[in-house]
């Protein structure tokens, strides 16, 4: 399965190259926008592109953190990061942001806050399949990377986060295609949350720098003439 998809990403690189500026829509809740006077892994992914040449542009109706602005702000802010939000408001919405900004890759962390509020496991990933179909309808060709989300600090709701992320493999194998590749980003694994959150659930600085490091891995699959290593050291 692992080599069959990485011969459908290789195959797709070039028409994401070749396409010019390239839109990627971060896509998510509290863990992609970001508190105020805090920086999410929007900021330090953005300066890893920007300073390795990629040629990219974050999309989104959004631009500030929760409750203000970032720490640093010299970055592309434009995202859809929704503090608290659960897959079915996304899914509410996602048909007028799809439609207005057409991204060409979206990073989809999804599922926290569905978890936190017992929402059913498998009306969750079904709820992420219909956002894949919008964001498809709207750019045939979109690439969704889909995050296998971060471990919370509470062993009771990890349990249950296992339980999702365990089911997005299968979820992106039935939908996955040449035209639209669905490629899993494991943020769950190597992340500590007692170590890598300020509060049990949102990244401090070391768990930016680990979300990136997997977000940049996934996207010099896709981006090329990048100049980035999945191995990347801060």
């Amino acid at each position: 399965m692992i080599l069959s998809l990485l011969a459908v990403i290789l195959a797709f690189t070039p028409s994401v190259s070749e396409a010019g500026t390239v839109k990627i829509m971060p896509l998510g809740d509290s863990i992609t926008q970001g508190y105020r006077g805090r920086d999410s892994y929007r900021r330090g992914l953005w300066l890893k592109l920007k300073e390795a040449g990629a040629d990219v542009d974050f999309v989104g109706s959004m631009k500030n953190s929760f409750m203000g602005t970032p720490a640093h702000e010299d970055f592309d802010m434009d995202h859809e990061g929704h503090w608290g939000w659960r897959a079915d408001q996304i899914l509410e919405n996602i048909d007028s942001w799809a439609a207005r900004f057409k991204p060409d890759i979206v990073l989809m962390h999804l599922g926290t806050n569905d978890i936190g509020s017992h929402q059913d496991i498998i009306e969750t990933v079904t709820e992420l399949e219909r956002i894949i179909a919008i964001l498809r309808k709207h750019n045939p060709g979109v690439t969704i990377l889909l995050a296998q989300i971060l471990p919370v600090a509470f062993s009771y709701a990890n349990i249950r986060i296992m339980t999702f992320n365990d089911a997005l493999p299968e979820l992106a194998k039935s939908l996955n295609s040449d035209k639209s590749p669905i490629i899993i980003v494991n943020h769950f694994s190597g992340f500590d949350a007692t170590i890598d959150t300020y509060d049990g659930i949102h990244p401090n600085d070391s768990g930016i720098k680990k979300m990136v490091i997997k977000w940049i891995a996934a996207l010099n699959k896709v981006l090329t003439n990048t100049g980035i290593s999945k191995d990347i050291v801060y």
